[in-house]
């Protein structure tokens, strides 16, 4: 796969862990965290895998940033009833392209 098509997965990637981490800490089903925790680390292993393919400089980086916030906003939209603010989900989406990408 070529090096946009991996950015664009990534995006996603990262956006469904962001996804799943807000709904661990804001979740009203506190009987689903476990399972979204054995999810968050699944998608964050795939993504690790991923990002090993390539190096990434700041422009990739953004692009993969674009498509994760992308992705985290048509995701999240389905859980109407948990709130959070916006902020914390940037920070999120940060943490995780660090932890995913800054490490290959």
């Amino acid at each position: 796969m070529g090096k946009n098509r991996i950015i664009k997965i990534l995006g996603n990637i990262i956006g469904n862990v962001v996804v799943h981490k807000i709904l661990v800490k804001y979740t009203n089903k506190p009987e689903s965290v476990h399972h979204l925790l054995e999810e968050i680390g699944t998608y964050r292993d795939n993504a690790l895998e991923m990002a090993q393919e390539f190096n990434w400089n700041d422009k990739d980086k953004d692009k993969i940033r674009q498509e994760a916030l992308k992705n985290f906003n048509k995701k999240i939209k389905r859980y109407t009833d948990v709130k959070f603010p916006i902020l914390e989900a940037n920070k999120l989406i940060e943490e995780t392209i660090k932890d995913c990408i800054a490490s290959s």
